[in-house]
């Protein structure tokens, strides 16, 4: 028979979307994405590009920090939702920009343009072509 405890550690780990853990690093990935952009290189800090996000985005400057900072357990899930909101206005309106020239250029089936209209949250738009049977 065979020795079942090496199985151990090959099992599959699946992320909760709802886990505060994953939400935590989320935030924090998406706090350096901001201060990234922000930071002008060389003789600026990062807190300064804290400070100017926060009078731009109105996410408080200790929150950037402490997401850059902290480990994901020690932060409130509360305090998240800003840097969400800034990330969104951020990196938000050039991903809906990408969407739409890469819509506009492609040519897949209208089946599946409809699906990923779907799966993107757009309405559907109404057919080009006239229904058969009808002249």
């Amino acid at each position: 028979m065979r020795d079942k405890s090496s199985v151990g550690g090959s099992k599959m780990h699946v992320a909760r979307v709802d886990d505060p853990i994953w939400l935590g690093e989320e935030a924090k990935r998406m706090s350096r994405k901001l201060l990234r952009k922000e930071h002008r290189g060389p003789g600026d800090t990062i807190e300064a590009a804290a400070h100017r996000l926060e009078s731009r985005h109105r996410v408080p400057a200790s929150v950037i920090m402490q997401c850059r900072n902290r480990p994901p357990r020690e932060m409130k899930v509360s305090r998240w939702m800003a840097v969400f909101t800034a990330y969104w206005a951020e990196f938000g309106t050039r991903a809906e920009a990408a969407y739409e020239e890469k819509r506009e250029t492609t040519d897949a089936h209208p089946a599946l343009v409809r699906l990923a209209d779907l799966v993107a949250g757009r309405t559907a738009e109404a057919p080009t072509t006239a229904p058969r049977g009808k002249p």
